[in-house]
């Protein structure tokens, strides 16, 4: 039976790897482990996490963020929290609330799949949100039914 291997260097502490890894001797470095398609073990990992009802954790949180190449404070701009609330997330017990936990799984899936377009949106939003109220909105009606009208 093979061995196998607590894999921490993601920053998580519960996974381990069956096989596509194995340790390789390197001149003046010495063993060094090697691990097969490491971006693919990485977005197993991620797909995982967002698809599974349990809360997560703050690590969890931390390397999905971490994947989708956000800082704090981007990601704490999509969720519309500040970047202290992602900190403490990822750092004490602190848990968000479930709909920014949510769109944070959305955001990834987006990330990685493609398969939304949550971050135009949430981009989209944040544009509108800095904008002032009082702009003046025509509507008009259209064969297809009400509409902005431009």
């Amino acid at each position: 039976m093979n061995q196998m291997l607590k894999y921490e260097d993601c920053g998580l502490k519960n996974i381990w790897l069956a096989n596509g890894f194995r340790y390789e001797d390197l001149d003046g470095v010495g063993r060094c482990l090697e691990i097969d398609d490491i971006d693919g073990l990485h977005r197993a990992i991620g797909h995982r996490l967002v698809n599974y009802k349990k809360r997560l954790t703050g690590a969890e949180i931390r390397f999905l963020r971490v994947e989708m190449g956000m800082s704090q404070k981007r990601l704490a701009d999509s969720l519309g929290v500040d970047e202290q609330s992602v900190s403490l997330w990822e750092r004490t017990k602190r848990r968000p609330a479930i709909a920014a936990e949510r769109m944070l799984r959305l955001l990834y899936l987006e990330r990685m799949d493609g398969t939304t377009k949550v971050a135009e949106l949430i981009a989209q939003w944040n544009d509108t949100d800095r904008q002032e109220d009082e702009l003046r909105r025509v509507f008009e009606d259209t064969e297809h039914g009400w509409r902005l009208a431009a």
